[in-house]
């Protein structure tokens, strides 16, 4: 649940992205700037169940042709595979009739596949004929080569290149090779730190095999620099804006993510929970003192959040 909770945050801050990465003939023909993501979850009450989808569901303009709006709907998968094409119609049915508009429908598998992208298809029939052909796209994620996804230029393709094909004694090299991408990208050094931050927690250092000392001395100085660097864009990003208030969000939100990438590497994929209470802290002073404890922490349970969030 934490790691489906983990990719919805990455995709709202990188659709675009995404979907260029995984469907680039779409992803040209959508107007970007229009993008609005539909935050509330859309639920439906059915005499015998309750229909929720709370995945990425974004509302985007086309370009070619006569203008329209549709919905792109992401569905991160990591539990069950088996009803994944059932659903995936119940949630095209629903958007398409709460909304009335077209709907792009994407499952992202995160369960161990042998496929990478493929368009999935599930069928009903009655009497023998078939009365249901609905399609979807599917980026197996664990189907594809982190190697050629690393020769992009591209800090997502980096990202999600640690959680592809790979061999485990490649697993040093290819997280070097994934924040290299990140820390050499154009992104902000919030959503570098952010990446960096994903990176840990979907290969963290306790998966990465010991005896390359030279690689992970690099890894080191890579994760510090982003922090560094995420720091300074926070105060920099105040003192642009003229704005005592701007200067101060920069910042928290760069603490956040660090305090997030020290708790990660030591003790490995953090609680929903846990995550939430961090991000509701707006006082700086708390943040650094979480911080403080993250550094000599021997265990979660150490970090004492305040009372009152």
């Amino acid at each position: 649940m934490q790691y489906d909770r983990r990719f919805k945050e990455f995709l709202q801050r990188f659709l675009p992205r995404f979907l260029a990465l995984f469907f680039p003939e779409q992803a040209v023909r959508l107007d970007f700037r229009t993008l609005v993501f539909l935050d509330k979850e859309l639920i439906v009450n059915l005499p015998d169940q309750v229909l929720r989808i709370t995945d990425i569901v974004a509302e985007v303009d086309t370009l070619d042709g006569q203008k329209e709006t549709i919905i792109v709907h992401i569905e991160v998968e990591s539990r069950d595979k088996k009803t994944l094409p059932g659903r995936m119609y119940e949630y095209y049915s629903l958007l398409r009739i709460l909304r009335r508009r077209r709907v792009f429908p994407i499952a992202l598998l995160l369960l161990p596949s042998k496929e990478g992208l493929t368009w999935e298809t599930y069928t009903e029939t009655l009497f023998d004929e078939q009365l249901l052909h609905f399609r979807y796209a599917q980026v197996g994620i664990r189907g594809l080569l982190s190697e050629i996804y690393l020769q992009r230029p591209d800090a997502i393709a980096g990202a999600l290149a640690v959680l592809m094909k790979h061999r485990k004694a490649q697993r040093a090299e290819i997280k070097l090779a994934a924040l290299r991408t990140i820390i050499d990208s154009e992104l902000t050094e919030g959503d570098k730190l952010f990446l960096v931050n994903f990176v840990e927690t979907y290969l963290p250092a306790g998966k990465v095999p010991p005896g390359a000392e030279e690689i992970m001395k690099k890894l080191a100085e890579l994760e510090m620099t982003s922090i560094d660097k995420a720091l300074e864009e926070g105060e920099q990003k105040g003192k642009q804006e003229g704005r005592q208030e701007g200067r101060q969000e920069g910042r928290q939100e760069a603490k956040q993510e660090i305090l997030f990438l020290l708790l990660t590497k030591k003790f490995g994929s953090l609680p929903v929970e846990f995550r939430t209470k961090v991000k509701a802290i707006t006082d700086e002073e708390i943040l650094n003192r979480l911080i403080e404890q993250a550094l000599s922490a021997n265990s979660l349970a150490k970090i004492k959040l305040p009372d009152n969030i």
